[in-house]
């Protein structure tokens, strides 16, 4: 039975040395893309609307720089990442809030940019690292969505790692 309690702690330990040193190996960084579409906007609507963002973890592992770049979109409200493993949807990160920044004109380029700290975390990762969103990333459960005010649940997609 006491072996079961030493394993545990044994492997969450040796999954995040092994991020962390994969991190540590890539001198420029690790880069995670999403491809946005209009067509995932969870209703019978559709918009030509697309888009893609890169994400990239600094050497040091304590920042992810962000750029997203949209083409026809109009009206922007929210830029948010989002954690889901096929379930209900947390905001774990806010790139851009309609809130404070108002809604965008028409959009052909870039939309937002900037860059994600562990005090930026929300939702299920407030409290924790950049490595912990990285680690998410790769697992796939982390979505970027970018709201309108057309289209609420906005456009979606999956961030993947790099090739």
């Amino acid at each position: 039975m006491k072996m079961k309690f030493v394993i545990i702690p044994f492997i969450f330990i040796a999954m995040t040395l092994f991020i962390a040193s994969t991190f540590a190996q890539k001198s420029e960084g690790v880069h995670f893309l999403a491809e946005l579409s209009g067509k995932s906007v969870g209703t019978k609507l559709s918009t030509n609307a697309t888009g893609n963002a890169i994400f990239t973890v600094t050497e040091d592992g304590n920042e992810m720089s962000y750029t997203v770049n949209t083409m026809k979109i109009n009206h922007v409200t929210d830029v948010v990442l989002e954690y889901s493993t096929g379930g209900h949807a947390n905001n774990v990160a806010l790139l851009r809030l309609g809130s404070q920044h108002g809604a965008t004109g028409p959009i052909n380029g870039l939309l937002v940019r900037g860059n994600i700290t562990s005090s930026s975390l929300v939702g299920p990762l407030k409290g924790k690292q950049i490595l912990d969103l990285a680690k998410d990333m790769l697992d796939g459960n982390i979505y970027l969505r970018v709201s309108t005010i057309k289209f609420q649940l906005g456009m979606i997609g999956k961030i993947n790692p790099a090739d």
